[in-house]
């Protein structure tokens, strides 16, 4: 076969020649920035650990699953002040890198929702995933694991692991 007559694909050539061959300047096109809302949380995020939630019925957590909430910050040595407790219910439309945009997250527990809501690939429960750069931890819903022991067992031992106790 000549080189004459190799044939490229247009969309292979277009992917092979990114960046200009010859330098100098470019006439790249910015690729257009998602305009982010103002977004809201519970807590001040000193150490940047976001807490994702569900709740289409309260701003946050009712007061039995807050203090479950309280009571798992306070054996992780953590604090309201340290967290970002954030209720997705507000925000349907933003994927977890719209958050990471949002707000700085190195470390982030995401309680009760599937990973699809938050434009991520499906991923099992109590096991650590790095998501660019941040540390996720997906559980089960605040309101399953305060009725279950085993459940609980399962969250601090994946919480040790995540916020290195």
């Amino acid at each position: 076969m000549a080189l004459e007559d190799l044939q490229l694909d247009p969309y292979f050539l277009a992917k092979l020649f990114a960046q200009p061959i010859i330098p100098g300047k470019t006439e790249g096109t910015a690729s257009p920035q998602k305009s982010l809302p103002k977004v809201k949380f519970l807590g001040e995020n000193q150490k940047n650990v976001a807490l994702f939630i569900q709740n289409e019925n309260e701003p946050y957590l009712n007061d039995e699953l807050f203090n479950l909430l309280t009571n798992i910050l306070n054996a992780c040595k953590l604090g309201m002040q340290d967290v970002a407790l954030i209720n997705i219910s507000s925000y349907p439309d933003l994927s977890f890198a719209d958050w990471q945009q949002a707000i700085k997250i190195n470390q982030a527990v995401v309680f009760g929702i599937a990973p699809q809501q938050l434009a991520i690939d499906e991923l099992p429960n109590y096991q650590l995933f790095t998501i660019d750069s941040s540390a996720v931890l997906f559980s089960d819903g605040l309101q399953i694991i305060g009725t279950d022991k085993t459940l609980k067992a399962r969250l601090w031992a994946a919480l040790k692991q995540l916020l290195t106790i």
